[in-house]
């Protein structure tokens, strides 16, 4: 009788046990693959990550972990993600927070006047799904479950976001490839545009009116400086730079004056909607509204040179234990080379900015009006300036242009286009 229901007993565990792992192998299945691509490297990193960047889509598309280790050493991930408000930054800024111990974090606060009016003002009703790639990241958990139920309380389906498997069950018409196999991004969270919007006679503004911050902002502003301060975290808020309008320029200089008349010794705000990184005949992407690849490359550099310098502990220079961040990066220059396009000219062209590529242009004698009359061909290749060698040649064989780039590694030709 005892052997009898042991048996049982041993039975209905087993059963138990491979149904939970089903479970969890279907529901991991069946998420968004974008969780993987973006946290993949966050969840795998050994070493402890010193600078973590945050806000929507402005931070997502802007700062680039990858060239910021190559140019600076700074350990970073990248957590922006579109449509991300403050409220959202502050709660997953605490999960994160139990798989590294970041010494500052860098929040962008575009959404912080842009999202005041929507919905109940903690996210936007209309980018749920975006935030699910953030929620989703991380496991069940207290500060989770307070989350779920402070930011999405007009939401009567916000379990969704605790268990993920009751709004994914239904997603095996959406199967595709990259559930069996995810896109290696090795981005370091970020993702970086290709496309050119380009504005030459664009100027950043000034400001016309001051304002209060909207008050739910200001709640939440005021419970991540305190957060940040109970763990010995210092804060970096930004305005980052991009093709603004009049009302971006008065809600950056309201939060000049609200950093100015509000101190704290662990908290600094940069508004950088005028910085000298950028140039906007080629550094805005096609919709006008965020920086491409050369503009986050440039607003990296400079960003990256403003923490060196005033927070060097960040800095891990011959730091024998972050050598492979180096092995990192090289997958990252890999990813690149995949990103040239037979035809894509400038996107190309944008490709080369930086230190790892040098580009051979090859015009021939009689096309070379046609090119010269490319304005933004012109623009590209002096904010290129030596990084592309240009040669016209009177080979009657040769094709009206020919782009050739080199990997600055070994020398090797990664990369060969022609244009008609």
């Amino acid at each position: 009788m005892i052997k009898h229901v042991l048996k049982r007993l041993t039975g209905a565990g087993l059963f138990l046990a491979i149904l939970f792992a089903a479970i969890f192998g279907v529901r991991s299945f069946l998420d968004k693959t974008e969780v993987d691509e973006k946290y993949r490297q966050f969840f795998a990193e050994p070493n402890n990550i010193d600078v973590i960047f945050m806000g929507t889509s402005h931070t997502y598309d802007a700062l680039l972990p990858q060239e910021m280790w190559a140019n600076r050493s700074i350990p970073s991930y990248n957590f922006g993600q579109s449509n991300c408000t403050l409220p959202v930054s502050y709660y997953v800024l605490q999960m994160l927070d139990a798989y590294t111990d970041p010494t500052l974090v860098v929040v962008d606060l575009f959404s912080l006047f842009e999202y005041a009016g929507i919905g109940n003002g903690k996210y936007r009703t209309d980018a749920r799904d975006q935030q699910r790639v953030q929620f989703d990241a991380f496991p069940l958990s207290s500060v989770k479950i307070e989350a779920v139920n402070d930011i999405f309380d007009d939401y009567e389906n916000r379990i969704d976001f605790l268990f993920n498997l009751a709004i994914y069950h239904n997603r095996w018409s959406e199967i595709k490839k990259d559930n069996f196999q995810p896109r290696n991004i090795p981005q370091k969270g970020a993702a970086f545009a290709l496309g050119l919007c380009a504005m030459p006679d664009y100027r950043p503004g000034t400001a016309e009116a001051i304002s209060p911050l909207p008050p739910i902002g200001e709640d939440y502003l005021n419970r991540m400086i305190s957060y940040c301060e109970a763990h010995g975290i210092r804060l970096l808020f930004t305005y980052l730079p991009f093709a603004a309008v009049q009302e971006n320029f008065n809600a950056a200089a309201s939060l000049d004056a609200y950093f100015a008349e509000h101190t704290w010794d662990h908290v600094a705000y940069l508004n950088m909607l005028d910085c000298p990184a950028i140039q906007y005949s080629t550094d805005i992407y096609s919709d006008a509204s965020h920086l491409n690849y050369i503009g986050a490359a440039a607003v990296t550099e400079w960003l990256g040179a403003y923490i060196a310098d005033h927070y060097p502990d960040t800095v891990h220079r011959d730091d024998d234990a972050y050598r492979s961040w180096d092995d990192d990066y090289r997958e990252y220059v890999d990813y690149k080379i995949s990103r040239f396009r037979d035809g894509a000219l400038y996107d190309n062209l944008q490709l080369i900015y930086g230190n790892d590529f040098t580009g051979e242009l090859l015009i021939r004698t009689d096309c070379a009006d046609r090119f010269a009359a490319d304005i933004t061909l012109q623009n590209l290749l002096l904010r290129l300036g030596d990084r592309v060698h240009r040669q016209i040649t009177e080979e009657p064989e040769a094709p009206p242009l020919l782009l050739r780039v080199t990997d600055r590694r070994d020398g090797t030709v990664v990369f060969e286009m022609q244009l008609p």
